[in-house]
């Protein structure tokens, strides 16, 4: 097994709080912050022009009634025929 060594060592600390075999790690120059323009703000775009998310699957723990037949089922999926939400036996596949 290797001797124990100090976290120190691995943090790219260089200087008298370095310790190890005399050689200062290479700090990281290569660093860019992203300029103001590279950053996209959500409202950029056609935001206007966005359809808001329509659901096409319920689940009900305690079940709800299929807008076409009246039964109540744990599942049901929208329905372009009744814009509701139906059951298997009554969702047009």
């Amino acid at each position: 097994m290797g001797e124990d060594r100090s976290l120190d060592e691995f943090l790219g600390k260089s200087g008298a709080d370095s310790v190890g075999d005399g050689e200062s790690p290479e700090e990281d120059t290569e660093r860019s912050e992203p300029s103001d323009g590279d950053i996209k703000s959500p409202s950029d775009g056609d935001a206007e022009d966005a359809k808001p998310a329509i659901p096409t699957f319920r689940w009900s723990s305690t079940g709800a009634a299929c807008d076409a037949c009246g039964e109540t089922v744990q599942r049901r999926w929208r329905d372009e025929e009744t814009d509701g939400f139906v059951c298997i036996d009554c969702k047009p596949w």
